[in-house]
């Protein structure tokens, strides 16, 4: 949610694809066999190439831009696990990426996001790629920080520390006239770091930065078709309703799915958690008060193992009916979670709905938002957890039942 880490499930089988030669970029024919699986390999590999005035596919990057990726590099005991994609993406073409990737095996290849560098239209001058501006420093600082939180905090704390370190870190965002004088890369960049917040802290008032700081890269010419949808999921997160339909109305090349109403009858001192809930043709959501006090399980769902939760349980002859009688599957609010995708969940689980939280804050009983994760609550407390879901076997599925036989929601075994 902070750093877009992209998680490697090494030895899965993937999509595969050979890295394409590019003149200035490809390994030394000596090293091009190389695969690197260790940051010692690494380091190893850029001091040789250092000494003998070799180039590398990482010379591709921006300074600045290479110094993110590498920083982002995350090891397991089989080499590259994970690594943030948003500099590969915002900076090399295709075969550039491939080339980079191909450093850490031919794998990691299937791994690869899409360049979205021409799209965007970015450019700096040949020779202004080797300066890092300030704002790119404290945009490298801001990552960092976020990165220590996730280790040390839950969700709710994550969530502060992202807001305030936003704030003191890039004032811009608070200035039209600031935001006129930054070079194309640093709005860029700016725009990344806003977008980040607006959407792991979401507020009316963190959407509004993001909303001014991309109105300066539309006007730009230095937006494309992904920035235009975060920024519509931006406004939802932030609860501006009226201006994502107003959004979705004025960009009509974006492909933006049609939003249905939102429906709040709730008083807003509302001192309660809540949810969006959909109606049956998915054209309304109803913001709905959920009373915490009688004994219920409460799933903090929205991954792909949550669907096989609620497919498998859906058709269990034992969780079936207790669930559909006592649970609630919940999935992130409106923007963070896509309305689309509980459409569809909808559709396919009609007695497993899926309901959009209102405010992150209204659930602080539940710290952490693992998925999925069975919580029992009885009187506002959770008073048992089970976590996860294996479809193949349901390994979890006997330490459910003995949960909610302690609950008493469900009969003893005879």
């Amino acid at each position: 949610m902070l750093l877009a880490l992209l998680i490697l499930l090494l030895g899965v089988p993937g999509r595969h694809a050979n890295a394409q030669t590019v003149v200035g970029t490809e390994p030394p024919a000596e090293h091009r066999d190389l695969v690197l699986r260790s940051q010692a390999q690494l380091d190893d590999y850029l001091r040789r190439h250092a000494a003998a005035g070799e180039s590398t596919p990482l010379d591709a990057f921006s300074a600045g831009a290479r110094a993110r990726f590498l920083s982002s590099l995350e090891w397991s005991s089989h080499g590259l696990g994970g690594f943030d994609p948003a500099d590969l993406a915002e900076e090399l073409d295709d075969a550039r990426i491939h080339a980079v990737l191909a450093l850490f095996g031919s794998n990691m290849i299937a791994y690869a996001p899409a360049s979205r560098a021409a799209a965007i239209g970015l450019h700096r001058d040949p020779g202004d790629r080797d300066h890092i501006s300030d704002l790119e420093r404290r945009y490298a600082l801001y990552q960092q920080q976020l990165n220590a939180a996730g280790r040390a905090h839950d969700d709710l704390a994550i969530a502060g520390i992202t807001a305030s370190r936003f704030k003191v870190l890039f004032p811009e965002a608070d200035q039209p006239e600031d935001l006129h004088r930054l070079a194309d890369h640093d709005l860029r960049l700016l725009w990344r770091a806003a977008a980040q917040v607006a959407l792991a802290a979401p507020s009316s008032t963190n959407a509004g930065k993001a909303s001014s700081v991309f109105k300066e890269c539309e006007g730009r010419g230095i937006v494309d078709l992904h920035d235009l949808r975060q920024m519509r999921s931006i406004l939802l997160s932030g609860r501006r309703f009226g201006q994502a339909r107003r959004f979705t109305a004025t960009h009509p090349d974006a492909d933006l799915p049609a939003l249905p109403a939102f429906d709040d009858p709730l008083a807003r001192d509302t001192r309660a958690a809540t949810v969006w809930r959909m109606n049956a043709d998915s054209s309304r959501v109803t913001r709905t008060a959920i009373d915490l006090g009688p004994t219920q399980i409460l799933v903090t769902a929205g991954c792909h193992f949550s669907t096989d939760a609620a497919k498998d349980i859906s058709a269990d002859p034992v969780l079936g009916p207790i669930f559909a009688r006592h649970a609630h599957w919940l999935v992130g609010t409106p923007g963070v979670e896509s309305i689309d995708a509980v459409r569809e969940w909808n559709r396919r689980f009609p007695t497993a709905r899926a309901e959009m939280i209102h405010d992150r804050d209204e659930w602080s009983l539940l710290p952490t938002w693992s998925m999925p994760k069975f919580h029992i609550v009885r009187q506002g407390k959770v008073v048992e957890s089970v976590t996860g879901w294996s479809s193949s076997p349901t390994a979890n599925r006997q330490l459910l039942i003995d949960a909610l036989r302690r609950a008493g929601l469900l009969e003893p075994a005879s």
